[in-house]
C-alpha cells in the first residue's frame, strides 16, 4: 500500500530537508518507509513524499 503526503517547500533548503525528516520520522513511527519524494510546483510550492508498507492496517484507506 502506499501513501502520499504534502509539505510546504520553505524559504531555505535546510528547513525543507528538516520539514521533509520530521514528516519521514512521523511516518515510519506509524510503519511507513519513505520511497520517493518530488516537488509540487504551484503557488505554494510543495513536497509531495511517497510511503510504503506491506500491510493495511491502521490506514484510513483499507476497505472494511
Amino acid at each position: 500500500m502506499y501513501r502520499t503526503e504534502l509539505v510546504r517547500q520553505r524559504a531555505f533548503a535546510d528547513d525543507t530537508a528538516n520539514a521533509i525528516a520530521e514528516k519521514a520520522n512521523e511516518m515510519e513511527l506509524q510503519g511507513w518507509k519513505l520511497v520517493a519524494s518530488s516537488l509540487v510546483y504551484g503557488t505554494p510550492m510543495k513536497i509531495a513524499l511517497v510511503f510504503w508498507r506491506d500491510d493495511e492496517q491502521g490506514s484510513e484507506q483499507a476497505a472494511s
